[in-house]
Parts: structure tokens; sequence; C-alpha cells
């Protein structure tokens, strides 16, 4: 066998291995790329599950604050009520006749209680809006990362194996041809060895 037939044909074995190695290679990275996709999809949909838990969390916490300030509204137009009545106790028990200016008190501890009682109102929709617009936003979050998981699926794409096989058959048929060329005589894969050289 001659020195350059052993080359030729150690030339063209490591040509069709790194070939195959390569096609390997591309084929495990799609496959790594998609166990990635597949993770990140599953992170997002966990997301999206804390997030539209954090919203209804926010919902009841609306609702609480709601009921929260009815019952502190109700509580603070009873106590007016009560302080409207003690002091038309008092000035009963002074003998007013409840028509000259002494009673300016009770309709002063009326509008007093009112606004009280409005303010109360106000703050808790203030609270229950906080947490509304809190709830949004965490459907928001939902809802995108819901979006994300969807769009993290992956396709392999296996073209790139594909063209990475031709590309290593062209080389490969390349050094062939050259191989075939060079060989003395020939080459002739009929011969009596199989086509290999002496």
């Amino acid at each position: 066998m001659s020195g350059l037939s052993t080359a030729a044909i150690i030339s063209l074995g490591a040509t069709a291995l790194s070939t195959g190695l390569g096609v390997v290679g591309m084929i495990g990275q799609q496959n790594a790329q998609a166990q990635a996709a597949s993770a990140a999809a599953a992170q997002a949909r966990y997301q999206a599950q804390v997030a539209q838990q954090n919203q209804e969390l926010a919902r009841r916490q609306a609702a609480d604050a709601t009921q929260r300030g009815q019952v502190a509204e109700e509580n603070r137009r009873r106590m007016t009520a009560q302080q409207i009545g003690q002091q038309t106790a008092g000035l009963a028990a002074q003998g007013t006749d409840f028509s000259g200016t002494e009673t300016d008190i009770l309709g002063d501890t009326a509008a007093a209680g009112e606004l009280d009682a409005r303010t109360i109102r106000a703050n808790a929709a203030r609270e229950a809006y906080g947490y509304e617009v809190q709830g949004l936003g965490y459907g928001s979050t939902a809802a995108l990362e819901t979006a994300r998981a969807a769009n993290s699926t992956y396709t392999p794409n296996y073209l790139g194996a594909g063209a990475s096989l031709l590309a290593g058959a062209s080389t490969l048929s390349d050094k062939w041809y050259k191989f075939q060329q060079s060989a003395p005589g020939g080459f002739d894969a009929s011969g009596p060895n199989g086509g290999v050289p002496d």
C-alpha cells in the first residue's frame, strides 16, 4: 500500500467521521434548545399561575377594604347619632326650648359626623381602588406570562443538521474524487481487493 493511498484513506475516514459527529452534535444541540424552551415555558406557566393567585388576593383585599369601610361608616353615623342624643338630653336638662341658637350645636355635630362618615367611605374606596389596580397589574402579568409560555415552544431545525451533512458529504466527495485521481492506475472498486490498492 503506498503512503499516499494510506494518507488519502485516513483523510477520507476522518472527513466521514467528522461529518457524522457534526450531524450528531447538531441534533444534540437542537434537543438541548428544545429542553431549554420547555423549561422556559414551564417557568412562564408557573409565573402566570402566581400572578393569577395574586390577582385573586388583590380582588379579595379590595372587597375587604370596601366592607370594612362600610362598617366603619355605619359605626361613625351611629356614634354621631349617640352624640346628638347626648347633646339633646343635656340641652333638655338645662331647660332649652330647642328654638334658639343653643340648638346650633346639634346641627354642627350632625355635619361633623357626616363629614367623618364620608371621609371614611372615601378612604375605604381609595384603598379598594389601590387593590383593584394592583389586581389589574397582576392580571396583565398573568396574560404576559401565559403568552410567553405559548411562545417558548421550540421547533427543532433539523435543516441545520441536514446542511451540515450535505457540507460534509460535499467535502467527502471532493476528497474521494482527489483520491481516485491520485491512485496509481486509477481506482477500481470492483478489483480483487474491493477497490483497496495493494
